[in-house]
């Protein structure tokens, strides 16, 4: 039986292009790639996305944020993607800011997220992948908000300071083998 082909949304909150979490990021896009998968690479800290203010309007209005900024297209995105691929780097144990300011933001549309398959890939600087555990409850928890959302993966490359500390990292496979798995 012939695999259908998926809609693959990434967004990437990673400023530093060829960066260690960019690299992780890319050997997952070929990997879905290479099995015929629809990629779509969202670079949202370069995007206008306010936080949350937690007016709760969109709770009443069907789902619509009071705020105007680039959020607006990442939830159309959202909305019509397969697969969910959230990529950060590490800054103190969790999610960067850009990409926590669009999790939040998805509060808008929690109701509508749904059978979707998300996966996580990060990097940063702590030796072991023990270090990010509140990065990765952080991910479950935030997906256990919404209905029907599985999580695919997680892939973290440890130990990366540095541009090129990626490196003959198995991280590099493990998001090449997630990639064409998804």
């Amino acid at each position: 039986m012939e695999k259908q082909a998926k809609r693959v949304l990434v967004l990437s909150a990673v400023a530093r292009k060829g960066g260690n979490t960019d690299r992780i990021s890319e050997e997952f896009v070929k990997g879905a790639e290479a099995e015929g998968h629809t990629i779509e690479k969202v670079q949202v800290h370069a995007m206008t996305i306010k936080g949350c203010i937690g007016c709760r309007a969109c709770q009443s209005n069907g789902g619509k944020c009071v705020l105007r900024d680039d959020m607006a297209a990442v939830y159309d995105k959202m909305k019509e993607a397969d697969v969910l691929v959230w990529v950060t780097p590490v800054y103190f144990y969790s999610f960067n800011s850009q990409l926590k300011a669009v999790m939040d933001r998805t509060f808008a549309i929690e109701h509508v997220i749904k059978d979707k398959t998300a996966y996580l890939i990060a990097s940063g600087a702590a030796p072991k992948v023990e270090y990010m555990a509140l990065l990765t409850d952080h991910f479950r928890k935030y997906l256990s908000c919404f209905n029907h959302i599985t999580e695919g993966g997680i892939v973290i490359g440890c130990g990366t300071t540095n541009k090129g500390d990626i490196d003959g990292s198995p991280a590099l496979q493990e998001a090449f083998e997630m990639g064409k798995n998804i």
